[in-house]
């Protein structure tokens, strides 16, 4: 009986193990652009000119790049945002997903791309979603994640409204279910916009995850630390399962 207990006890281990076999995924053979937003080179000085690009989006003209925010000791957000993007690539490839990046470093020496080439790049691979990174630089008091997905800007978002609000409900109840904290300050953790270039120029379904506010002490604590940046990751991944898994 005892060797029969403990056989039980190993199969439900593996039937309720997190872990996803690449073959079992439903993000296996789907081609994933990850968008770590800004780059940590955008508040160099050497590089304003071509920071100072503008073009417009459909509803207003926005310009290239910018800098993003930080905690208050300090911690960029491009930083963050490129250390999720990495541990989140080897979940995704873990599990079959072919994974392109809007860039491939995180230095002073380097700046943009500007936000409407990321999204171009999303539309010349086909990506089957495209995943911007970010944080928020909001008042103190507020924490949190949420999701910024497409409004209808006629003549530009209309084929990519209805899925990229979708992919931003699976983001949502992905980050919930890894014990991601979901943002007190912006309703229904979603908002829709209709002036967010990389989402205007993109033609496939794509948002932007503000993963957490950098200037609450609290989410600047679980961003600053590898084991919370993990999580993070895998509240995106599961996001990520989420949307597909309907599809």
């Amino acid at each position: 009986m005892r060797v029969l207990a403990v056989a039980v006890a190993a199969c439900l281990a593996l039937v309720l193990s997190p872990t996803v076999h690449a073959a079992e995924s439903p993000l296996a053979g789907r081609l994933i652009l990850l968008d770590p937003g800004h780059q940590l080179g955008n508040s160099n000085p050497r590089f304003a000119e071509q920071l100072a690009q503008s073009r417009f989006n459909g509803t207003t003209v926005k310009g290239c790049n910018t800098t993003g925010t930080a905690t208050n000791a300090g911690y960029p957000e491009s930083t963050f945002n490129w250390q999720v993007a990495q541990v989140l690539r080897r979940m995704l490839e873990a599990e079959g997903a072919r994974v392109e990046m809007t860039r491939t470093s995180n230095s002073r020496d380097e700046w943009g791309p500007c936000v409407w080439d990321r999204a171009k790049q999303a539309n010349r691979i086909g990506a089957d979603a495209m995943i911007s990174i970010h944080a928020d630089g909001s008042s103190a008091r507020n924490r949190g994640a949420y999701v910024l997905v497409p409004g209808l800007v006629k003549g530009w978002t209309e084929d990519v409204v209805k899925p990229g609000r979708r992919l931003g409900g699976s983001m949502i109840r992905g980050l919930g279910s890894a014990g991601v904290p979901l943002s007190n300050y912006i309703a229904d953790q979603t908002m829709v916009t209709t002036n967010t270039s990389g989402i205007n120029f993109s033609n496939v379904p794509t948002v932007t995850v503000e993963l957490g506010n950098m200037r609450s002490v609290a989410d600047a604590r679980l961003m600053s630390s590898a084991e919370g940046r993990t999580t993070y990751a895998e509240g995106l991944l599961a996001g990520l399962r989420d949307y597909f898994s309907r599809d």
